[in-house]
């Protein structure tokens, strides 16, 4: 499974009450470490991957409790991201923290050899995606993959909250390379040909206010996946500004940054699963 990382959550520190305004509108802020692990997928975990898949799929119409379930009870592939807690630590904030709750889930769904309805459903959420929002090209690729038998293929789900950093999926990928490569030993109808990835992004859109008309910015929900999307050999994206519970969601008054919400999805072969999880580690070591 994938090695221990760190994430860092950045807090305000209480003010003394005696600050001025300058210094208030300088908080300093502390550093709380907090060490994570990738675990096999239990059945306890179910209710946590749903929620996870929700901030995914939002209002699509997939059955995302039968997708929840396979994933959990899958016991060859797959990793969910959970809090380590040291059993001897006294502080008294490990009261407070459940060392099952699932903070992200790295894992791959079959979507040749799985017969259930989530799988049918995606089938249809995607082909109707794609004739709605790609190129002619990208359409016809993807009929004709979801129809092939003779070329696997499977979802890369990659999802975690929003305050998780990317230096956590690299250790999560590799786990998921390693099992794809045990799969495909024992089965080869496990040898995936592409893997399809939806991500979340949004644009931000600048206020009128501003002197940058039509311009807009992309800001990526799990920033390693901008690499993904470089190395993607076809892609669509669509918005998701009508769906509730899009996680940077809300509302914005007049001259601030409008963040809309959209989905990208991605199709790139397994082969450069390898490369690209190097490539995000380079990126990340350079900083």
């Amino acid at each position: 499974m994938s090695a221990p990382t760190k994430k860092r959550l950045l807090q305000p520190r209480e003010s003394d009450g005696n600050a001025s305004d300058d210094q208030e509108d300088n908080v300093e802020q502390m550093i709380i470490d907090v060490e994570f692990e990738g675990r096999n997928p239990e059945s306890s975990d179910f209710h946590s991957v749903k929620q996870l898949l929700q901030q995914l799929f939002l209002k699509a119409q997939v059955n995302l409790s039968d997708m929840a379930s396979i994933l959990v009870n899958q016991r060859a592939i797959g990793s969910v991201l959970k809090q380590v807690v040291e059993d001897e630590d006294d502080d008294d904030d490990n009261d407070d923290v459940d060392s099952n709750q699932v903070f992200g889930i790295t894992t791959i769904l079959n979507m040749t050899d799985e017969k259930s309805e989530c799988v049918e459903q995606l089938h249809k959420l995607l082909l109707d995606l794609s004739k709605q929002h790609s190129e002619v090209d990208t359409f016809n690729f993807i009929n004709n993959l979801l129809k092939d038998n003779k070329q696997p293929v499977a979802l890369l789900i990659n999802e975690r909250y929003v305050n998780i950093p990317p230096p956590i999926s690299v250790p999560l990928l590799q786990s998921i390379s390693k099992e794809l490569a045990k799969m495909k030993a024992s089965n080869p109808a496990s040898d995936f040909a592409y893997l399809i990835m939806i991500c979340k992004l949004y644009k931000v859109k600048q206020s009128k206010r501003e002197n940058k008309k039509n311009q807009s910015e992309q800001v990526w929900s799990n920033a390693e996946e901008e690499v993904f999307d470089e190395e993607a050999e076809y892609k669509f994206e669509f918005c998701v500004k009508n769906e509730k519970g899009s996680g940077m969601s809300g509302s914005w008054d007049e001259g601030d940054c409008e963040m809309i919400p959209y989905r990208r999805v991605l199709l790139f072969p397994t082969k450069k699963l390898d490369f690209i999880t190097n490539k995000i580690q380079s990126l990340l070591n350079s900083r």
